[in-house]
C-alpha cells in the first residue's frame, strides 16, 4: 500500500506525539518535529506509510540516542493483556469454533496501536473484546484461513504491537501443531509500540514457539530492510499471517501467501481495503496479475 496525501497529517501528528514522548526539552522537540516534517515533504509517494514511521524514529535516535519512549506504555499493555489471558482462554475453550473465536480475539488486540494515536489509549480492552466477538466481518475468508493454517508445514506470524502479542498468543495456541510450525516475528529494534523480543519474553511467547527478530526498525515489514534469517524463514513459510495495519501496508503488494488480520482504524487503510473505519478484517491476499 502506497503513501496517499491524506497520510501527511498523520505523519505530522505522529512526529509531534513521538517528540513529546521522547523528551521534555522544547528545543529538542522542535528539532525532531521540524526534521520529521522536512522528511515527510520529501518522501516519495511510492513508498509505504511505515517507511515514514521508520524515518521519524531514526530522527529521534539520531538526536537522543537509542531511546524507547514507548517502553512504559508497552509494559502497561502487556500486563493488561496478560491479566485478561485466562479469561480469553476460557472464552475460546467454550466456543463452538475455538479457532474462529481466537481469530476474533487476535483482531480485537489490534486496537492497541499508538501509531494511529498514542493519546487515544483510554479504551477498555474487555469492551473491545466483547464488541469484536459479535461484530460481523467486513472481509472474511475464514474457511481458507482454517484450511491453510491446518495444512501448512511452516507459518510465519508477523506480529504488530505490544499488548496485542498476548492476543496473538491466543490464536497461535489454537493452530494445530503450533509448536512445531509457527515462527513469530518481532521487530529488530524498538519503534512506536511495535512488538520486540523483550515483549515476546515478557508475555511467555518465547516459551511456546520460535521467535525471531526481523532485523528492521520499521513499524511494518519492509522486506528490503529485513535480515537474512527473516527472509529465509519468509521464503520457507507456506502461509504468512500479517498482523495489523503496518504489515498490511508493507506486505500487500509483495506477499502472495499472506493473510491479514486487523481492525481498520485509518480512513486511508479502510479505503484501500474497501471497508469502513472500525471494521474487522480477515483477508487473504489476492493473486497478483
Amino acid at each position: 500500500m502506497k503513501i496517499f496525501h491524506h497520510c501527511l497529517p498523520c505523519f505530522a501528528r505522529q512526529a509531534v506525539e513521538a517528540a513529546e514522548m521522547s523528551t521534555d526539552d522544547p528545543e529538542l522537540q522542535e528539532k525532531i518535529i521540524r526534521a520529521a516534517l522536512k522528511k515527510a515533504s520529501e518522501i516519495p509517494f511510492d513508498k509505504s506509510p511505515p517507511h515514514m514511521g521508520k524515518e521519524i524514529h531514526r530522527i529521534i535516535k539520531s538526536l537522543l540516542g537509542d531511546v524507547d519512549p514507548y517502553k512504559s506504555l508497552k509494559d502497561l499493555y502487556n500486563k493488561k493483556a496478560m491479566d485478561l489471558y485466562p479469561r480469553m482462554k476460557e472464552t475460546v475453550a467454550a466456543a463452538d469454533d475455538p479457532l474462529e473465536t481466537a481469530v476474533r480475539l487476535a483482531i480485537a488486540g489490534n486496537i492497541i496501536d499508538f501509531g494511529v494515536s498514542v493519546k487515544n489509549n483510554h479504551f477498555r480492552l474487555i469492551d473491545v473484546i466483547e464488541d469484536t466477538l459479535k461484530r460481523p466481518f467486513a472481509v472474511e475468508q475464514y474457511q481458507e484461513f482454517k484450511e491453510d493454517v491446518t495444512n501448512a508445514k511452516k507459518i510465519l506470524y508477523a506480529g504488530d504491537n505490544a499488548g496485542e502479542i498476548v492476543f496473538d498468543r491466543i490464536l497461535i495456541e489454537e493452530i494445530p501443531e503450533f509448536k512445531e510450525k509457527v515462527v513469530y516475528v518481532v521487530k529488530g529494534s524498538p519503534v512506536l509500540n511495535d512488538v520486540t523480543i523483550d515483549d515476546a519474553r515478557d508475555t511467555g511467547l518465547t516459551d511456546i514457539v520460535e521467535v525471531i527478530q526481523n532485523g528492521s526498525d520499521a513499524p511494518g515489514t519492509i522486506l528490503e530492510d529485513c535480515s537474512d534469517l527473516f527472509l529465509k524463514t519468509y521464503r520457507e513459510a507456506d502461509t504468512v499471517i500479517g498482523k495489523g495495519q503496518g504489515n498490511y501496508e508493507t506486505l500487500s503488494e509483495f506477499c502472495e501467501k499472506c493473510y491479514y488480520l486487523l481492525k481498520a482504524k485509518c480512513p486511508v487503510l479502510a479505503r484501500d481495503l474497501k471497508v469502513g473505519v472500525g471494521d474487522i478484517v480477515l483477508k487473504k491476499q489476492e493473486p497478483f496479475a
